[in-house]
């Protein structure tokens, strides 16, 4: 699988759409995603937050609903992080594993451009404004133990 079907599967594993962000980026959402802090203990919060929302949403197919909006026509990262904790159900989910709203929206995205740039070391020219050059260093440096979070890869 290349890296490319596997950020896109990162991103619907997070069961957040693609929003209108990422085609066009505003200043204050760039600067948050390059400002990011990566860390392996917010990587695997994600997943145990990943599997109580899939064993929540099993049985309650709303709260699959509730996540997938969070991305719909979304402009910014504060609009998505605002959707977020507006559902309080999948708020708590990620509260409960130590993760913000900020996490829950923006590291997906950190990681898909940091994994794009150890790729394709091409495109990191292009996702300067959003990427810091620590995150790609993280991403390099974890590389082995992100491919095994199903989170991220899918698996």
């Amino acid at each position: 699988m290349t890296i490319i079907a596997r950020a896109i599967l990162a991103a619907s594993a997070l069961l957040f759409t693609l929003p209108a962000l990422a085609d066009d980026l505003d200043p204050a959402s760039a600067k948050q995603l390059h400002d990011y802090t990566l860390s392996m203990d917010k990587v695997k919060a994600m997943q145990a937050a990943m599997d109580d929302f899939n064993r929540a949403a099993a049985s309650d197919p709303s709260l699959r609903q509730q996540s997938k909006d969070t991305g719909d026509n979304s402009k910014s990262v504060a609009e998505m992080e605002a959707k977020i904790k507006a559902s309080p159900r999948m708020y708590a989910i990620y509260q409960k594993h130590g993760l913000t709203a900020e996490d829950a929206v923006v590291m997906p995205f950190v990681l898909m451009d940091a994994g794009m740039a150890v790729q394709y070391p091409s495109a990191a020219a292009k996702l300067s404004n959003q990427m810091s050059p620590a995150q790609v260093a993280f991403y390099k440096q974890h590389q082995a133990e992100l491919k095994k979070m199903p989170w991220l890869f899918g698996q």
